[in-house]
């Protein structure tokens, strides 16, 4: 399974509402962008880096328009094989 992420800033020292803001930026951004999710999954990352959780796929090949997509954006995509936290290694 491939886990395609955004990656926004760190969360690192920043207290639960300036996190939130964060995490409202992202949300902002992808929604003028005409893309609103019924759900968002953020992911804890082990470096405090905010992540937010857009697709999952069993082929690498069909994500490739959907992360063209999301960087012309402007965003930073992470794709990882695991979620942190779950054992397995992780593809960045």
């Amino acid at each position: 399974m491939y886990h395609v992420l955004i990656r926004g800033e760190s969360y690192i020292s920043l207290d639960f509402e300036a996190r939130e803001e964060i995490r409202e930026g992202i949300r902002k951004r992808l929604e003028e962008n005409g893309i609103r999710f019924l759900q968002y999954d953020w992911v804890w990352d082990e470096d405090d880096q905010c992540l937010l959780l857009v697709g999952q796929y069993e082929h690498i090949g069909d994500v490739a328009l959907w992360i063209g997509a999301l960087e012309s954006m402007g965003f930073e995509i992470l794709i990882r094989t695991s979620l942190p936290g779950d054992g397995a290694s992780d593809a960045d």
